[in-house]
């Protein structure tokens, strides 16, 4: 069993930083096995991708998403 190649926090659409979806194998262990993932954001992932892409460190700790000041 492979994992999905999903690289988007479905969330915020930012990267999420699976480990395994990177290296298209489970046999890497991702960040999220050892961090706590709030359940308030876990309910806030649309139906249709539960169980079918990971949310990024910032999400799934719930704090809010990264805002782009446009400075640069």
């Amino acid at each position: 069993m492979q994992p999905l190649p999903n690289h988007i926090c479905p969330l915020c659409g930012g990267a999420n930083q699976c480990a395994p979806a990177q290296a298209g194998s489970l046999d890497v262990t991702c960040w999220c096995t050892t961090a706590p993932v709030s359940k308030a954001a876990l309910a806030r992932v649309p139906e249709h991708l539960l169980n079918k892409a990971c949310l990024c460190p910032r999400c799934a700790a719930g704090l809010p998403a990264a805002e782009t000041t446009g400075e640069g």
